[in-house]
């Protein structure tokens, strides 16, 4: 039986990654070391700088619902400093922005009367509802017909299935789309820190709550390749050539990826995970945008981008005042052509799309184009979670986003993924949890 001598390697430095490593140092593991190919810990939390301002790669928001996130923000001394805004969603369909949050704007959908009726029942049912495990290996479109109706499918979810995964919903998971509804991301108050990027706190905080407790940060370090031998994952070969041994492994990074370093592994739904790509245009500007929105669904799919958020909408010093702008286009795969054109070519059809909309040209006075290869899980209607430890390798287990399933992909969700991991593990060798992650796991 291991022993919290015993060395854990973590691979990957994503929230996932950091919240197991959280999870085995405040149980007295005494030798964990996380390493990380980027910079910083966060993955896809991370931020970049701009005029001295530190910006998300892509939106972000707290969700209320989200209990895990909340708790790690309080750790690290945020939480009181959080805020809580409503925000205004926008739908676009047929040149016309619609606000499905308001009386009037939700009678002037292009949607029948009787549609809009199944709609709102749809809409109560799912959030009233929290466990949505009835509903997995069935499809989206069967949810959306049994609860509204193939006029509501038609109407609106086609479309916003095909903006985020590039599939029908008779392809996507109801269990998933039922678990997005319920966290009411359009409806329920949303949260920022203001003055500030608020995964920038959160990624600093969680990084120094790991130093704290004598988790070692490898940073800059990507990794080559695992060798394994007698049924064990033995080391880790960095890409500079530097060997880690370990006695206990855990994976976070991408199951693509993992399944490129351990190809050998038979763990089931290994490899049946893919990922969506993003690109993810943030600029400022100092003109104003009217209606005024949070969240914009591009519902219509003729323009470049699939979405268009104003983040100052939701926290107003983002982008020192100004306004501050995020066009989001998710793709099939990192495959998609779209993924490789020019920073010209994205920006040239991110300003037509700007222009057929509010009917004036952008003129931001700064712009920055971030692609992310592997984003999301694509959450299919047999979507299932891989088992939390591998059935190859006796030392490994998983820890990640696309082992959250049915619940979305979240800030809070790969920081819940890494403490079940690390719950489990603990387990496993006989070690009691902490309180904090036993209650939250």
């Amino acid at each position: 039986m291991a022993t919290t001598n015993d060395s854990a390697i973590v691979l990957g430095g994503g929230l996932s990654g950091a919240a197991t490593a959280y999870a085995l140092a405040s149980a007295g593991w005494q030798r964990v070391t996380v390493i990380e190919a980027g910079h910083s810990i966060g993955g896809l939390a991370g931020s970049f700088e701009q005029d001295g301002r530190f910006y998300p790669l892509g939106y972000h928001h707290i969700l209320h619902r989200d209990r895990v996130l909340l708790f790690f923000l309080e750790k690290i001394g945020a939480l009181a400093d959080v805020r809580w805004r409503r925000i205004r969603m926008l739908f676009e369909q047929g040149g016309r922005l619609h606000d499905l949050g308001s009386p009037l704007g939700f009678l002037r959908f292009p949607m029948a009367a009787a549609d809009k009726a199944r709609f709102v029942r749809l809409m109560l049912r799912s959030f009233r509802k929290t466990d949505w495990s009835d509903w997995e290996g069935r499809s989206a479109a069967e949810l959306i017909d049994s609860w509204g109706g193939p006029g509501v499918r038609t109407s609106l979810f086609e479309s916003l299935s095909r903006l985020k995964f590039d599939l029908p919903c008779e392809a996507v998971s109801a269990a998933w789309l039922g678990a997005r509804l319920y966290f009411r991301e359009g409806s329920a108050p949303l949260g920022y820190i203001p003055g500030t990027n608020w995964t920038k706190v959160l990624c600093d905080g969680v990084a120094s709550l790991l130093k704290e407790r004598g988790v070692a940060i490898r940073l800059r370090s990507p990794v080559r390749s695992l060798h394994r031998s007698d049924g064990a994952i033995r080391e880790v070969e960095l890409q500079s050539g530097e060997r880690v041994g370990g006695d206990l492994f855990v994976s976070t990074i991408p199951t693509e990826v993992y399944s490129t370093l351990a190809p050998d592994d038979e763990t089931a739904e290994i490899r049946n995970i893919r990922y969506t790509a993003i690109v993810s245009a943030i600029c400022a500007t100092r003109q104003k945008v009217s209606p005024d929105f949070y969240w914009l669904n591009l519902a219509s799919l003729t323009h470049s981008a699939g979405g268009l958020f104003q983040l100052n909408s939701l926290n107003p010093t983002a982008g020192g005042g100004d306004t501050c702008l995020n066009f989001i286009t998710h793709l099939p795969s990192r495959s998609s052509s779209f993924f490789t054109k020019s920073d010209d070519e994205l920006l040239s059809g991110y300003a037509a799309d700007f222009r057929r909309l509010f009917g004036f040209e952008l003129a931001p006075y700064w712009t920055q184009i971030n692609r992310i290869p592997m984003y999301s899980p694509v959450f299919v209607r047999r979507y299932a979670n891989c088992p939390v430890k591998s059935q190859t390798w006796r030392n490994l287990y998983f820890a990640g986003n696309y082992r959250t399933f049915p619940s979305i992909a979240s800030t809070g969700t790969a920081l819940g993924s890494g403490l079940a991991t690390g719950r489990r593990i603990l387990e496993d060798h006989g070690i009691t949890p902490s309180d904090e992650v036993g209650s939250l796991t």
